[in-house]
């Protein structure tokens, strides 16, 4: 298959499977909003709209906080910085004005918000990697790199990484934006719309593959250390065959944890690539981390905590079957998680039941919440970015 055309995004490969299944009864239903007395009403300190957000777009984009700022960026190229506390809005650029976006639809942002040591960096699906000044939004380098950039950069060592949807890695100098060296993978005829983001840990980038495997690669030189694999292609088409890593790996001491879409969970010495367990689910969603829990949402839209020591699962809840709910994050003895209809749902760290959920936007809810502290920073597809405390 052509390579510009291979990818497919995880809701139009659902909505296949269930037309292959049923020409006449949905064999998958969206559970209804759930109907429930919340223990406590969520407080909106504070909302700003960042232009029209993605939009119906699957752009994976995040506010980030550093220090005393909340940046937060919309798929059309505007990149905001806030005061965290008052929302007071700080700067605000254009990337849709630079050159290289002239002749495109719009500057088309899609990976990051990414925020080390002063600087930020984004990914677009244009192909190109933005580093800005954090105090004044500058624009300090921009870097044309081989495919899009539908994932958030990594950056450590003088390095930036970034994962392209073609299969592609490429460091780049963190102060000038030149490509120090890139490699690739070879894709599968057919890949989920998505790309792991890496993780940069004792001087390697540890990332997913849309082959099924978690590649180790040395950060100054880019050769493969290592390869581990997550999931095995298994089925008669090459839908049911699909088993992207599209999770970011969560790195813990010398461990790795990773899952990957039709595969599995699997945890793993971060050296050489051992077994220590595994365990079945199916998820392209990110995990979260808890404690000695491991939280994730499974291609169901189930929410799990399962105990990273040994994968026992700890809770599971079932509320929100195929609600496209997004990746889970752990806040303040929470577990959170939005949904396509615009809730924001709170469940109990410990037993996992919603304990409290809030509408926030009608358009929906597509990447997850960000903790700092005491606050909770959401981005909603529209674009509207609110800061929330639990009263």
């Amino acid at each position: 298959m052509h390579n510009g055309l291979k990818t497919l995004l995880l809701s139009l490969a659902a909505a296949a499977l269930i037309q292959g299944c049923s020409s006449e009864t949905d064999v998958v239903k969206m559970a209804p909003v759930p109907q429930i007395q919340s223990k406590f009403e969520p407080d909106v300190v504070w909302s700003h709209s960042v232009g029209s957000g993605v939009g119906k777009f699957y752009s994976q984009l995040s506010p980030v906080v550093a220090d005393s700022t909340v940046f937060a960026a919309s798929r059309d190229g505007e990149v905001e910085a806030f005061d965290k506390q008052s929302g007071d809005r700080k700067w605000s650029i254009d990337l849709g004005d630079e050159p290289e976006n002239s002749d495109k639809r719009s500057a088309r942002l899609s990976g990051g918000i990414t925020a080390f040591y002063g600087k930020l960096y984004i990914g677009s699906e244009n192909g190109y990697v933005y580093a800005i000044n954090q105090d004044d939004g500058k624009i300090l380098w921009s870097q044309h790199v081989p495919g899009e950039v539908i994932a958030a950069p990594a950056a450590d060592a003088g390095k930036v990484v970034v994962v392209t949807s073609s299969g592609k890695i490429a460091a780049l100098d963190a102060e000038s934006g030149k490509v120090a060296w890139s490699s690739a993978d070879d894709q599968p005829n057919l890949t989920l719309r998505g790309q792991s983001t890496p993780v940069i840990a004792a001087g390697g980038i540890i990332y997913g593959r849309a082959d099924g495997k978690v590649g180790v690669v040395l950060l100054d030189s880019g050769m493969l250390a290592n390869v581990s694999r997550v999931a095995a292609p298994h089925g008669s088409t090459e839908l049911e065959r699909m088993v992207d890593v599209d999770a970011q790996p969560i790195v813990e001491g010398d461990e790795f944890y990773s899952v990957a879409y039709n595969g599995q969970l699997v945890a793993r010495k971060l050296m050489t690539g051992e077994e220590i367990w595994k365990r079945k689910y199916s998820s392209a969603e990110n995990m979260a981390m808890a404690g000695s829990d491991l939280l994730l949402t499974d291609a169901k839209g189930h929410v799990y905590a399962v105990d990273r020591s040994n994968g026992a699962e700890k809770w599971a809840n079932t509320d929100l079957s195929y609600r496209n709910v997004t990746a889970p994050v752990a806040f303040n003895g929470y577990v959170l998680v939005g949904d396509s209809e615009g809730y924001l749902y709170w469940l109990d760290g410990q037993s996992g039941r919603i304990a409290a959920m809030q509408e926030l936007d009608s358009k929906g809810l597509y990447t997850a919440a960000v903790a700092d502290g005491d606050m909770l920073f959401v981005q909603t597809r529209s674009g509207d970015l609110m800061a929330i405390k639990r009263p």
